[in-house]
């Protein structure tokens, strides 16, 4: 995302903890609002995406300290899904609420993917940033989530072309998408800004 107007304070690690606040514009012209905020169990990313004053999706997304989900909500037009790892990490489960009834979910652990939400490739790119060198290239197990709320898994070619610049190419239809992340691993997009969380 774009560049802060804050310091973050350093951690004891070697990430900074980060709370900030912002917008920025996606390649389609929505408008994406988005918060982050680092505690003591892990990192909350949150943002919502608009396009002409219309919301198009919310999306929660809660991460343990090795940067895994634990947590997703998604809200669209077409309801609400929710999403969250069982004990050992090998499945997912949760649901999907819309006005037809409610979908139980039970699906096996992969990386994933929300369509347009910066968060979330965020997310994805700094887990794989473990298992793909730079130069190097991985065919990855995915759930794709659309704004119809209806997954989908499927494999994505990931080729990690610079420390912080990523190729993506879907093995289905052959999408394909460029990623950028900052220093501080979030998705850096253009026409934004950002301000901290607290005075």
């Amino acid at each position: 995302m774009p560049a802060r107007s804050s310091t973050p304070e350093p951690s004891a690690g070697s990430r900074r903890v980060l709370r900030l606040g912002g917008r920025a514009v996606l390649p389609g012209g929505e408008v994406v609002v988005w918060s982050i905020a680092d505690g003591r169990r892990g990192r909350r990313w949150r943002e919502v995406t608009s396009l002409d004053g219309s919301v198009l999706r919310a999306v929660l997304l809660e991460t343990d300290p090795a940067g895994r989900v634990v947590r997703l909500e998604l809200s669209t037009a077409a309801g609400l899904l929710t999403l969250h790892p069982d004990r050992d990490g090998a499945v997912l489960h949760g649901n999907v609420v819309t006005p037809g009834g409610v979908r139980h979910l039970t699906l096996d652990e992969a990386v994933l993917f929300i369509a347009g939400s910066p968060a979330a490739a965020a997310v994805a790119l700094g887990r794989l940033s473990g298992q793909v060198a730079v130069g190097g290239a991985q065919r990855v197990d995915v759930i794709r989530i659309d704004d119809r709320l209806e997954p989908g898994e499927g494999s994505w070619d990931v080729t990690r072309l610079e420390e912080r610049t990523w190729r993506l190419v879907s093995a289905g239809d052959g999408e394909v998408r460029s990623v950028r992340l900052d220093g501080d691993g979030l998705a850096e997009l253009p026409d934004g800004e950002a301000w901290p969380l607290e005075l």
